[in-house]
């Protein structure tokens, strides 16, 4: 049988998109690890299922699954595609929907322009700081502060506040935190520059991976970072070093939750074979 499918693109990740409310198919680890592959298949990143929600009370349930074909927890770039795609199909008609996925259930919103807005939750402050080696304390073009806050948010983030991330020495600082025993392997540094009030500019490496440039919670983290220092507003416009990502956060006073609006695009529509 042939299976319609839509391939998107949001915030550095590529999606391809399979509605199963319209069609039926029992999708299996490999034919998602066949379709992934970028010269035989489609190619993608993250693949989103849409489906029949298990309870009244939900538009529709998602579920992503990586290029192995292993499910894996949602991001908000995820859902910024998937009820992109959804409103524009008109599979649910409304701006609000309440959306099914992976241990949780979430109301996303679709606005007239086509962005969506995806609750998170706030990042939390972890106890200690580690100061930056000496030798990079010396005046330098980018330094602004002199050691990382550490926070969580599904991970371990050091933010480092600087004057330029274009010049911020991310492969050095990266070999400094991994000699930290207490650091976690998989830990996102991100350099926070602020532009002005409006506009945060970041650049991240995350340690044994290299440099990031698509959607990741360190973006999240380093806004809440700087609106809770009152550097920017609460809603700010956050970008990513080579641009590939940007969205707004907002952060609302006495709420414990912030929310990410992105825009995601359609790139084609297309048939595979199952």
């Amino acid at each position: 049988m042939l299976l319609r499918f839509t391939k998107m693109h949001g915030f550095g990740n590529d999606l391809m998109v399979i509605d199963l409310i319209s069609q039926y198919a029992y999708i299996q680890p490999h034919h998602m690890r066949a379709w992934s592959d970028r010269r035989t298949g489609v190619g993608f990143q993250r693949l989103a299922l849409i489906e029949v929600p298990q309870h009244p009370d939900v538009d529709f349930s998602c579920r992503m699954f990586d290029s192995d074909g292993a499910e894996v927890d949602w991001q908000a770039s995820d859902l910024c595609c998937v009820a992109r795609l959804v409103a524009d199909k008109r599979l649910i008609s409304k701006a609000q929907m309440r959306i099914e996925l992976r241990h949780t259930v979430l109301e996303v919103e679709v606005h007239t322009d086509g962005s969506v807005s995806v609750p998170l939750a706030q990042p939390s402050v972890l106890a200690d700081s580690i100061e930056l080696p000496e030798h990079l304390l010396a005046p330098s073009p980018w330094l602004r502060a002199t050691s990382f806050s550490m926070m969580a948010l599904q991970g371990v983030h050091a933010v480092l506040p600087v004057l330029d991330v274009k010049q911020v020495p991310l492969l050095e600082l990266a070999h400094y935190l991994e000699q930290h025993t207490s650091v976690a392997r998989d830990t996102l540094i991100t350099a926070l520059q602020l532009q002005d009030r409006n506009h945060l500019k970041v650049a991240t490496w995350q340690l044994g991976s290299g440099m990031v440039d698509n959607f990741h919670q360190g973006l999240c983290t380093a806004a809440v970072y700087a609106i809770e220092r009152g550097w920017v507003n609460q809603r700010v416009h956050i970008e990513s070093l080579c641009g590939t990502t940007r969205g707004w956060m907002h952060v609302p006073e006495r709420e414990q939750r912030m929310y990410f609006t992105g825009l995601a695009t359609r790139i084609y529509e297309g048939q595979i074979r199952l």
